[in-house]
């Protein structure tokens, strides 16, 4: 299941002996000096983190939304618009930005159905990791992620307590 997972969350774009050694690097995790400072973790938050910290090349971090978008922008050969603004200058909140970006994502990979973002879950600081995936996996990531017992979810549905 990791490894469909893995495979789907990077949009299949990883060799396969790239998706064998990640797949291999994250069921280690409990290994791995560099997730030493973890106190304590369940084997669920240990897998969570390692996905995060081994797909970082596919993931978009900041604490600010603003700042996730340019990094989403940056997937792209085309970039995004630039963040979008209302009327008078104020900034879209996270939950309109979402939705907005949604549409934009839409219309990249058309003959795969588009995009979608999705977040990934993290229990270490504040910040927002999110991943664009073809639309047409999301189904299934979210289904393995709920087996796997992690963490992620449809940035246009997400909880926000």
């Amino acid at each position: 299941m990791l490894k469909e997972l893995v495979d789907l969350l990077t949009s299949r774009e990883l060799e396969p002996e790239e998706l064998e050694s990640t797949v291999a690097a994250i069921d280690d995790a409990a290994d791995d000096p560099d997730l030493d400072w973890l106190y304590e973790p369940t084997s669920e938050e240990l897998m969570q983190t390692a996905i995060i910290f081994k797909l970082n090349d596919f993931t978009a971090v900041g604490d600010k939304i603003d700042e996730v978008h340019e990094r989403i922008s940056d997937f792209f050969a085309d970039p995004l618009p630039d963040y979008p603004l209302h009327e008078g200058g104020r900034y879209f909140l996270p939950d309109e930005y979402f939705v907005w970006l949604d549409q934009q994502l839409i219309q990249r990979a058309k003959d795969n159905g588009g995009y979608e973002l999705l977040l990934l879950g993290q229990h270490y600081s504040e910040e927002l990791h999110a991943i664009a995936v073809l639309r047409a996996d999301t189904a299934r990531i979210l289904e393995l992620a709920t087996e796997l017992a992690l963490i992620i979810e449809r940035a246009t549905q997400r909880n926000l307590a």
